[in-house]
C-alpha cells in the first residue's frame, strides 16, 4: 500500500484549527484505527465505571455503594493524613455589621495560604453559636472578591460574587480562600490560565494532583472552624464557584463535619462532555477535573450522588440523563429527597425550555463546546454566585427561616441585576 503523503505543519491559518468528528472515526474496513486520537476517543466511549451508580438498583444497595465510592476517592485524591495545622491571625478589621479578620496557616513545610475570615457582629455576643461557611472563588478570582473588598483580580461579576460577604450579612460566619495559583498564589504578569495549568502539571510531578490538594487544605479549615468558640460545628458548610466548586464536592464528600454544600455550577460529566464533543473546551476548571477517575465513577454526577443525604444545592442545573437524574434517584434511596434542590439558570428556568432533557448526551457525538453548553442547559453569560437561591437556601437548613434583613435583601437585588463586566 502507498504510504500517503501529507504534512502536519504550516503557518497559522493555513490548516484546520479545530477538530471535528471525522478525526475520532476509524479509517479502515475491519474498524481498526491507525491514527491515536480516533483509538483513544473509542476507549473512552466504551468505558462504564467500576463504580458507578448504575451499579445501585435498589435503596438497600446505595449505603454499601456509597462507602465504596469514598473509599476509591480518597485513595485517588492522594491525600496526607494530617489536617491539624496553625492558624496565624494577622489583624482584625472592623466593618458595618461584621468584623474581617485576616489569617494565614501552614499546610505543609514551605507552604503558606492566607484567609479571610467574616465574623458577624453576633458571633460576638456572649455563649454565641453561629454558622460557618467556607467560600472558593471561580478561576480567575480571589479571595477579596469574596469578601467584598477591593480587588484587581479578573472577576465578571463583582457585587454578585462576593459569597462570604453575603453569608456574613445572613449572620454566618464567612470564610474566603483561593484557589492554587490564582491571585494572590498566582504569578505577577503571566496569564493566570497558565500559571494555574503551569501547578497542575508541576503538581502531578510529585504524585499528588489539585484536588487532593485543595481538599486538604479545605478540611484544615474545617478543623480551625471547629476549635473558634463562636462557631456552631455543626453547622458548617461549603461554598463554591466553578473552578472552586471542586473543594465543595470532595471536601463534602470526605468529612462528615460538613453539614451542606451549595455547588454554584451546573453538574457536569467529565467523561460525557468529552465524549459527546470533538472540541472540548479547555481551562484550568476541567484540566483540574483530572483524578484519574473515569475508571471508577463519573465526575461529577457519581459524587454527588454519594453525598445523599447531605443537603445540597445545585443551583445551576445541568443536562438530565446520565447527569441530574442519577443524583435525584440517589437523594430518594437515601430516604431524604428534600435534601436536594435543583435550581436553573433564569434562561432554563421554565421546564419547557430545556428542549434537550430526553436526549442522551452519551450517545451524542460531534457537538461543539458551544452546542453542549445548551444542551446541558448553560447559560454561560450568567454563570456566577447565585445569592438570590444559595442564601436563603442555607439560611432554612441553618435556621429553619429565611427572613433576612433589609440590607441583605437590597443587597441581593442589586447583585442579580448587575451587568457583566468586560475589559474595555
Amino acid at each position: 500500500m502507498k504510504e500517503q503523503e501529507f504534512c502536519n505543519w504550516a503557518p497559522p491559518g493555513v490548516m484546520k484549527e479545530q477538530f471535528t468528528e471525522e478525526n475520532y472515526r476509524p479509517t479502515r474496513a475491519d474498524g481498526r484505527f491507525e491514527r491515536s486520537l480516533g483509538f483513544v476517543m473509542d476507549y473512552l466511549r466504551r468505558m462504564r465505571p467500576k463504580l458507578g451508580f448504575e451499579q445501585v438498583s435498589c435503596a438497600e444497595e446505595f449505603g454499601p455503594w456509597r462507602e465504596k465510592v469514598k473509599a476509591k476517592l480518597r485513595e485517588l485524591l492522594r491525600m496526607r493524613e494530617e489536617l491539624v495545622v496553625e492558624f496565624k491571625l494577622l489583624s482584625e478589621e472592623p466593618r458595618d455589621g461584621y468584623t474581617l479578620c485576616r489569617y494565614e496557616f501552614y499546610p505543609e513545610p514551605g507552604l503558606v495560604i492566607p484567609i479571610l475570615v467574616l465574623v458577624p457582629d453576633c458571633a460576638r455576643q456572649p455563649g454565641a453559636k453561629v454558622p460557618a461557611v467556607i467560600c472558593s472563588p471561580g478561576s480567575a478570582a480571589g479571595l477579596n472578591s469574596l469578601a467584598g473588598e477591593p480587588d484587581r483580580c479578573f472577576n465578571r461579576y463583582r457585587k454578585r460574587n462576593k459569597q462570604a460577604w453575603f453569608y456574613a450579612q445572613a449572620g454566618m460566619v464567612g470564610v474566603a480562600i483561593e484557589n492554587p495559583a490564582t491571585a494572590f498564589n498566582s504569578e505577577p504578569e503571566i496569564e493566570y490560565g497558565q500559571v494555574q495549568t503551569r501547578f497542575f502539571s508541576l503538581l502531578a510531578m510529585t504524585g499528588r494532583n489539585y484536588q487532593g490538594f485543595v481538599t486538604e487544605q479545605r478540611l484544615m479549615v474545617v478543623e480551625f472552624l471547629k476549635r473558634l468558640p463562636f462557631v456552631d460545628a455543626k453547622r458548617i458548610a461549603v461554598s463554591g464557584l466553578s473552578l472552586g466548586c471542586g473543594g465543595v464536592l470532595y471536601a463534602a464528600l470526605m468529612s462528615d463535619d460538613i453539614a451542606a454544600a451549595v455547588y454554584n455550577d451546573f453538574v457536569c460529566s467529565a467523561l460525557i462532555r468529552t465524549i459527546s464533543t470533538t472540541d472540548t473546551a479547555t481551562g484550568p476548571t476541567l484540566a483540574s477535573a483530572r483524578i484519574a477517575s473515569n475508571e471508577w465513577f463519573d465526575i461529577q454526577p457519581d459524587l454527588m450522588a454519594a453525598l445523599a443525604p447531605k443537603p445540597l444545592l445545585l443551583d445551576e442545573g445541568g443536562p438530565w440523563k446520565g447527569h441530574l437524574d442519577k443524583i435525584v434517584q440517589a437523594y430518594g434511596y437515601s430516604g431524604h429527597p428534600e435534601n436536594l434542590q435543583i435550581t436553573y439558570y433564569p434562561k432554563y428556568a421554565d421546564p419547557s425550555s430545556r428542549i434537550h432533557d430526553h436526549e442522551d448526551l452519551r450517545e451524542m457525538r460531534g457537538l461543539t463546546p458551544g452546542q453542549y453548553l445548551e444542551y446541558a442547559n448553560v447559560d454561560a453569560s450568567q454563570h456566577s454566585f447565585h445569592s438570590e437561591v444559595a442564601v436563603p437556601w442555607l439560611m432554612r437548613r441553618f435556621y429553619g427561616h429565611d427572613d433576612m434583613s433589609s440590607k441583605l435583601r437590597a443587597a441581593i437585588e442589586e447583585a442579580v441585576a448587575e451587568e457583566c463586566w468586560k475589559p474595555k
